[in-house]
């Protein structure tokens, strides 16, 4: 059914739009003819032959004389190019005919829409936004953000059909494989509602599919963290930029900026445990223990603000595995592996529909066979050879 309503009214819909579109534009200036041109220009030739009489007043104003004096430089121009164009035919051995009729410039005719109450009919704004959901149901991303594109620029409307248009390109953008086109809806939905994180969520997944999105995108962030004192994602953004790029110190300090605004949120604590734990590692780095103990401070307040889960349990063991306190990371591996977590939904944004469990794996929220897995290699390299295959066997094979 929406293939059949696309199929019948999309080509209408685009090129009423296109039409409507190129009217928007800023009309270019008339062409002057030669005739107007030739005027001009005599009243600067007047105006040159009365300066040869003394004490005469002048003929024309300033203004005038200055549209005379472009009207000459611009009949040159045209002598000119007739001219090298007679050279050009003359060398190509075609007959050469002067075409001097420009003074009357044929009006430009402008195309009717097919549609041409599209844009001044309301009840039509629903007939757009149904075929861009339309559109955006058939995996036709490309031409729903088209369309939305073709009518912000046909309408200076500010009604909720703009609105509702610009959340709908940013959805699509979030589905599409390419959304360079629909950069501006998220963008503009991060405007309209700073403080949400379903918002922040939709434009950070969207960015990151981009090449080089940080030096596009960087001066949107900081005016945005600039503006926004008490919000927490754009400096979380930033964190996650530096550490794709190892800046740890960078990333770590991003990070601790939005731990002042939020210090029990439990992703804040777990990056800025993480990001210490790797500026830890650094050879340049003064004081080392003191950065691995707190990083292990706030990956420990982790563990509480979780509730003692096993996720938290996994990436406790993982810090002190990494800074090769292996004693401990042990004893944390060993609580992971006790513990037995059932399968949840992933999160999604509010448009995303969920998921189906059938398309998963069972177990995908389940971190025994990696605890396991790290926990073996700490028992082979301390010698315990059977005890490493025991775990191996128990929980890693299938």
């Amino acid at each position: 059914m929406a293939k059949e309503f696309v199929d019948t009214i999309y080509h209408l819909v685009h090129e009423s739009l296109s039409i409507e579109s190129l009217q928007q534009k800023v009309k270019v200036k008339r062409r002057l003819t030669k005739t107007v041109l030739l005027e001009r220009v005599n009243i600067l030739e007047d105006h040159q032959k009365q300066n040869l009489l003394c004490r005469s007043r002048p003929i024309a104003p300033a203004s005038d004389l200055l549209k005379a004096a472009r009207a000459k430089k611009l009949l040159q121009k045209k002598a000119k190019v007739k001219e090298d164009k007679r050279a050009e035919a003359m060398v190509s051995g075609v007959d050469w005919q002067s075409d001097d009729s420009d003074d009357d410039l044929p009006e430009e005719i402008h195309k009717e829409p097919p549609l041409p109450d599209l844009l001044k009919d309301k009840e039509h704004n629903g007939l757009i936004i149904d075929l861009c959901k339309s559109l955006a149901s058939l995996q036709r991303y490309c031409e729903a953000l088209e369309i939305i594109n073709l009518f912000l620029k046909s309408t200076r409307n500010t009604s909720s059909v703009v609105e509702e248009l610009r959340s709908l390109g940013a959805q699509i953008a979030y589905n599409t494989p390419d959304p360079e086109h629909g950069v501006s809806y998220v963008k503009y939905i991060v405007d309209l509602h700073s403080y949400s994180n379903a918002a922040w969520n939709c434009y950070y997944k969207v960015i990151t599919r981009l090449d080089d999105w940080y030096v596009r995108h960087y001066k949107f962030l900081r005016n945005k963290r600039d503006k926004l004192r008490d919000c927490a994602p754009p400096s979380l953004i930033y964190g996650h930029h530096f550490t794709k790029k190892s800046r740890h110190q960078d990333a770590a300090r991003e990070y601790l900026e939005a731990d002042k605004l939020l210090p029990e949120n439990p992703l804040i604590n777990l990056c800025v445990g993480t990001a210490l734990i790797n500026l830890s590692l650094g050879h340049r780095l003064q004081n080392r223990h003191q950065c691995v103990v707190q990083g292990l401070a706030f990956l420990h307040n982790n563990l509480q603000l979780c509730e003692f889960s096993q996720e938290a349990f996994y990436n406790v063991a993982r810090a002190y595995h990494q800074v090769s306190l292996v004693t401990l990371a042990a004893w944390h591996y060993d609580k992971v592996l006790a513990m037995q977590v059932k399968d949840y939904p992933m999160p999604k944004l509010p448009h995303e529909k969920p998921e189906s469990a059938e398309n998963r794996k069972p177990g995908y929220c389940d971190f025994r066979s990696e605890a396991a897995y790290n926990l073996h290699l700490i028992y082979k390299k301390s010698g315990a050879v059977d005890l490493a295959r025991t775990i191996f066997r128990d929980h890693c094979t299938f």
